[in-house]
């Protein structure tokens, strides 16, 4: 015993809970899609894919980048398989290429891609990892596009509901849940309005993304329709469970005025109610209804029926915010060719708030107000799930080492579920948490010079590198929370001390992880505190 006010000596910190703790239950996760990570664009008897006709067509995206390699899942699934392992993820959120099952989009099954799918799913059950399947993530079989103009057409909904079914059937006694659809507002906006994904229609911006929307939303409730009719005869705690992701961003207020506070609502009907109104009320939100008129379809009685309660959970995918107002003189209204004019508000940075590589504030405190309305609106039944959140960031032309060494990510991640952790001590059910994405990937129309992952791909080599993110995530699923200091990741302050030695372990961790030698100022932080990811199985 040291002597009164004799000071300690120095030796590793005690160890204590975790301050923002997570229910034993709580579903983390991450994910990745078939087109951005897979790569064999021509091999196992896959058909192409809209976005390989427009990555191969000049100007599409940025460098000129293609996915036909991507980060080479299809060949090295078996060692991605094994680092979400080593990770102690529980839920791993994954999408088909529907080219890669049914080249056509229609008929003909290919087996040897039914083979690989199924060997994936039944290695990540074999290594704990619950599958989290993605019907859908934007790569509609090229064939669809132009022989029925996409989802422009019912044809393309039943040939969806065709494919779901085939899924279901394969893989379903394995699969215990599902996302029918990824993202189809943003699908529909930046396919037929914006022009910037495929099919890269401009020409009738304040109709066709409403039409392409609706037949998704109705693809998704046939979708859903015929899984539980399928799994009828079976036990209640043993039927799969399906939802659709839906995206939503915020919107605050600009003001404390009433015309900005009707402005977010407004706002929020076209950003959230788009998708969620549909899928427990059976129509769209009325205040989308006044301004669109006829340009917004309509469901019939029984499609009504068919959305209603067609999601057994929440799916939710959410990464920014924005302010809003009502247009005024110095912010005048949209032209009203603009997809965005019918909204009738103008949006604004988000006071205070950082913006990552793509410009989108950060601003935690959204997704905290987001899970509250959703609850109180929709009052989902099986709570709420955050399929997708992460942060992007540019670094292709960075060295490995810096690469890595993302404590803007760790940042991120431990902010969003600090908001994620209120809601919850607030009543909101969030019943998990998926960071996007596990693996650098082929980023859309960014090519690759923006990246998600928690595991850096190398350019070239394609070799996995695991950053500080994948070890701040390793150790929080492990200890079910984690550890933060007010402050040390405030958009107007230092980081705190504490969270910049947690940045210099955590970069130590991916060091010894990737055979780096760490300086020996790092090495002794690495005595006092290191978790390393837990060596693989054989």
């Amino acid at each position: 015993l040291a002597a009164p006010g004799a000071k300690r000596p120095a030796g590793p910190p005690r160890s204590r809970m975790p301050e923002y703790k997570f229910p034993p239950a709580f579903a983390w996760g991450t994910g990745s899609s078939a087109y951005q990570t897979e790569g064999g664009w021509q091999s196992g008897g896959r058909g192409l894919s809209i976005w390989d006709a427009w990555s191969h067509t000049p100007g599409r995206v940025a460098g000129g980048a293609v996915a036909d390699a991507a980060a080479d899942h299809f060949g090295r699934w078996r060692d991605d398989v094994r680092l979400l392992h080593r990770m102690g993820v529980p839920y791993y959120r994954l999408s088909l290429s529907w080219a890669r099952i049914m080249p056509a989009g229609v008929g003909a099954v290919n087996e040897d891609g039914i083979r690989f799918y199924s060997e994936l799913i039944d290695s990540l059950l074999r290594h704990g990892i619950r599958p989290v399947v993605t019907l859908y993530h934007w790569d509609l079989p090229l064939p669809l596009q132009l022989e029925h103009d996409g989802w422009l057409s019912p044809r393309t909904a039943a040939a969806f509901v065709a494919y779901a079914s085939l899924c279901f059937e394969r893989f379903g006694g394995r699969v215990l849940h599902w996302l029918t659809l990824h993202a189809p507002a943003q699908h529909a906006v930046n396919g037929y309005a914006r022009g910037e994904h495929p099919p890269g229609r401009t020409v009738a911006p304040t109709r066709e993304p409403y039409l392409a929307a609706h037949n998704m939303l109705l693809a998704h409730a046939l979708a859903a329709a015929r899984l539980r009719k399928m799994q009828a005869a079976r036990p209640t705690d043993q039927r799969a469970l399906i939802s659709l992701g839906v995206h939503a961003d915020w919107r605050e207020a600009l003001s404390g005025s009433e015309a900005d506070a009707d402005a977010a609502q407004r706002s929020m009907a076209f950003t959230l109610g788009w998708m969620a109104a549909p899928l427990y009320t059976g129509a769209y939100p009325p205040a989308m209804r006044a301004a669109l008129g006829d340009a917004l379809p309509s469901f019939t009685a029984e499609q009504a029926a068919l959305l209603r309660n067609s999601s057994d959970f929440f799916a939710l995918q959410h990464y920014s915010t924005l302010m809003v107002s009502r247009p005024n003189a110095t912010f005048p209204p949209l032209p009203e060719t603009s997809f965005y004019a019918a909204e009738g508000v103008r949006w604004h940075s988000t006071r205070g708030a950082r913006k990552n590589s793509l410009g989108w504030d950060i601003a935690p405190f959204g997704l905290y107000k987001l899970l509250k309305h959703i609850d109180e609106t929709y009052q989902p039944r099986g709570g709420i799930v955050i399929t997708e959140s992460g942060f992007p960031s540019r670094g292709d032309d960075a060295a490995p080492h810096e690469a890595t060494r993302d404590t803007a990510r760790v940042c991120y991640l431990k902010r969003y579920l600090q908001a994620v952790h209120r809601a919850m001590g607030e009543g909101v059910p969030v019943r998990g948490y998926f960071v996007w994405s596990l693996l650098d990937a082929a980023e859309w129309e960014h090519g690759f010079g923006t990246r998600f992952g928690l595991v850096r791909v190398e350019p070239g080599t394609l070799a996995r590198q695991p950053k500080a993110s994948a070890v701040f995530y390793t150790r929080a699923v492990k200890a079910g929370g984690f550890n933060a200091s007010d402050g040390e990741c405030n958009a107007t302050t230092q980081a705190a001390p504490r969270f910049r030695a947690e940045g210099a372990q955590l970069q130590a961790v991916v060091n010894a992880s990737r055979g780096g030698t760490p300086s020996l100022e790092v090495s002794r932080t690495m005595l006092l505190r290191t978790v390393r990811l837990p060596p693989p199985p054989p």
